[in-house]
């Protein structure tokens, strides 16, 4: 509440109530200006998802004291679920392939609509939510590892990095044999602004793999892990992206990952100080013989 008051405070937002008819899901409209800083966004970030949140914590036919503002209200914009975004047609076209990330896109863009209709900012909160919906860096790599038997397999690993506008992304990593580029993809543009209404200072991300830790023994768990975290370690790190747990990545494989990302830059560390010191004690071999 502390957290929303500020928001009143610094943006003149007016409370009221309105809710999405048949549905209880309530619309999030507010006015704002845009900020040279880029302000705009990280406010825009954190309405789109306090809709979602609030259904979540009170259910959907509860909802109550919501924020939105009192201009370019559209009763009739939110209740057609075929509602069509112009502006999102060359998103849908490159990802057709991932139904899943772009009903997560026509979802968000659903709840915010009043905003795309806004005759003043209506244009900027348009590329605001295009900008949002591409991913900043997304990684794919393979993952080789053997089980019991000594047999040799390999999965496919992701990480989808979303927004780093509030600061290092943030997200869990997720092992199932359902996971695919587009889920992750779904998954971290959610996260972007989950994170945000947090207030803390961290963006949006999210990875994992198609492997099934289902009847894996704790030693190919280990394996598994330890090889996946040896191709991820050089993206992430703790001012950059810091992983979490989800799906099939609880405590202890984070542990085995822990393990395996000291490991990893503990030998970075010493290659590129040896490395250092070589190229030192030559300069200096150097100079005394001339």
């Amino acid at each position: 509440s502390q957290f929303i008051r500020t928001l009143h405070s610094k943006h003149h937002i007016t409370e009221t109530n309105r809710t999405r008819p048949g549905t209880g899901r309530t619309l999030i409209m507010m006015p704002m200006s845009p900020s040279p800083r880029g302000g705009v966004k990280t406010i825009l970030t954190i309405f789109i998802f306090i809709n979602l949140q609030i259904q979540k914590i009170h259910g959907r036919n509860q909802i109550s004291n919501t924020i939105m503002s009192v201009t370019q209200t559209n009763p009739q914009s939110c209740t057609n679920p075929n509602k069509h975004f112009d502006f999102l047609d060359d998103l849908q076209s490159k990802y057709h392939h991932q139904p899943v990330f772009l009903q997560a896109v026509e979802e968000m863009a659903l709840s915010i609509e009043p905003l795309f209709n806004d005759p003043t900012n209506g244009d900027f909160y348009r590329k605001a939510f295009l900008f949002l919906t591409e991913p900043e860096r997304m990684i794919s790599f393979h993952v080789p590892w053997m089980d019991d038997k000594g047999k040799h397999h390999v999965n496919r690993g992701w990480r989808v990095e979303f927004s780093s506008a509030l600061g290092p992304y943030k997200g869990g990593l997720r092992f199932h044999p359902t996971v695919d580029d587009g889920i992750l993809k779904f998954l971290g543009f959610e996260q972007i602004f989950k994170n945000a209404l947090t207030g803390l200072p961290l963006g949006g991300g999210k990875g994992g793999s198609d492997f099934d830790p289902k009847g894996k023994s704790e030693a190919e768990m280990r394996r598994f892990c330890e090889s996946f975290m040896t191709q991820l370690c050089r993206y992430i790190g703790p001012s950059t992206d810091v992983p979490a747990g989800d799906i099939g990545v609880g405590g202890r494989e984070i542990g085995f990952m822990n393990g395996q990302y000291k490991v990893n830059h503990s030998l970075l560390h010493n290659y590129c100080w040896n490395h250092h010191l070589t190229k030192h004690i030559r300069f200096i071999f150097a100079s005394w013989t001339h």
